[in-house]
């Protein structure tokens, strides 16, 4: 959580402005106006305040009002604003945590430091005070000493939550400075360490900040997986933040930007979760068909072409004289003892004619797997095996059964 002393200073130099100081609101003409145009609606006032705070959130981001004003200024502001509701829930609030604080009530011998941050040319400074016995069961609060920075010019200033006699001497302090800069000591242990306090909560609210800046920069990436598009999701872990639309220009007037994420692969859309479809490379046949044509020498192989659909290469086929569909009955055999592969017997020359194409036929073809692809499979089989043994040829269970007769 961010410090507000941004808001400090701003408010302090708006408050300084004019002939009025300290300055309550602001004036001002809208943009064009005249001064004989007052009356038309087009002059503006404002609170100090809420300018200050306006400027500032504009510049850094809201301030911090629940943590950095205290519990006072929080009921002011809300008075300002006319919320009552708020007003009262700052006071009893603050109430509330310092008589359920376990070390309340105060006890003779505390001390108590105020820390006031630096705001403006002001440096950071600090006052200590000491609790005593002031008797009739009421107890005192007197300042026992300044932070060397404090100023000269604002040394007669310190002091001021001292008190004589009081049922409870930390009241005044608590509400106007606030918990948050106050540090109680009491037995030499910090009962009460309101900066620090201040501090575990900034660093735990920055730390849950930051997982749910890393949950949403995962999450996203996971999407972009899932959708096939790994140079997004890399860009994305590697940017705090979403990763912003392509933007670039429709094609038309009528159609929109490009919404998709910078960076995209692929054609722009308006839809931002638009998807390239995949890449998906054909699948090969389990089955070719080979148009062959052998001429009346036999030294002359032709080969028309290979067709997927057995139709098809007949159709091819019967343009040649010599093609018919008994010839693939009797000259295309399944190779003996070879799985898949085939034979063809050529015919003896001038069986049929002594010129021109002799035989037209039709042979099909079993798409094989790819060899090298076994031998890799094999070789990562080896190398996960404890005994590799097994792979040249020796059968597990004969050895499980000759161990067992030993």
């Amino acid at each position: 959580m961010r410090r507000s002393v941004e808001l400090e200073i701003i408010t302090e130099a708006l408050s300084k402005m004019g002939p009025h100081t300290p300055a309550v609101r602001l004036w001002g003409r809208a943009p064009g106006a005249t001064a004989d145009m007052a009356a038309e609606g087009n002059v503006w006032a404002g609170d100090v305040h809420d300018v200050a705070r306006h400027i500032v959130t504009r510049l850094h981001g809201r301030p911090d009002t629940p943590e950095q004003l205290s519990p006072l200024a929080q009921a002011e502001d809300a008075k300002r604003r006319r919320n009552l509701v708020d007003e009262l829930a700052a006071l009893t609030g603050a109430n509330q945590r310092l008589v359920s604080a376990p070390w309340y009530p105060a006890r003779p011998g505390d001390l108590v430091h105020v820390h006031y941050e630096q705001a403006g040319e002001s440096p950071a400074t600090g006052e200590t005070y000491i609790v005593s016995d002031a008797g009739d069961g009421l107890l005192s609060m007197q300042l026992l000493a300044l932070s060397p920075t404090v100023p000269p010019a604002q040394e007669q200033f310190a002091g001021a939550f001292a008190c004589e006699a009081s049922d409870s001497p930390l009241h005044e302090a608590w509400f106007e400075a606030g918990p948050q800069r106050l540090t109680i000591v009491r037995d030499g242990q910090a009962v009460h360490d309101g900066p620090a306090a201040l501090r575990a909560r900034t660093e735990q609210s920055g730390l849950a900040l930051g997982s749910l800046a890393l949950a949403q920069a995962v999450s996203e990436a996971e999407k972009y997986l899932e959708r096939g598009e790994p140079d997004l999701a890399l860009a994305r872990l590697r940017s705090d933040k979403p990763l912003p639309p392509c933007g670039a220009p429709g094609f038309t007037s009528e159609q929109s930007d490009c919404a998709r994420p910078r960076q995209h692969r692929g054609a722009c859309s308006e839809n931002p979760d638009h998807v390239e479809p995949a890449h998906e490379c054909p699948a090969l046949p389990e089955q070719l068909h080979a148009v062959v044509t052998v001429g009346a020498k036999v030294t002359g192989v032709h080969f028309a072409g290979l067709y997927e659909d057995s139709d098809a290469a007949a159709d091819v086929a019967a343009g040649y004289q010599a093609f018919a569909e008994g010839l693939n009955d009797r000259f295309v055999q399944q190779a003996p003892g070879l799985p898949g592969e085939i034979v063809l017997e050529l015919p003896a020359e001038n069986e049929l004619a002594s010129s021109g194409v002799q035989l037209a036929v039709v042979v099909p073809l079993q798409l094989l797997p790819d060899p090298r692809a076994y031998d890799e499979w094999a070789a990562e089989g080896m190398a996960t095996c404890v005994d590799p043994d097994p792979y040249y040829g020796r059968d597990l269970d004969d050895e499980d059964d000759y161990r067992d007769g030993e």
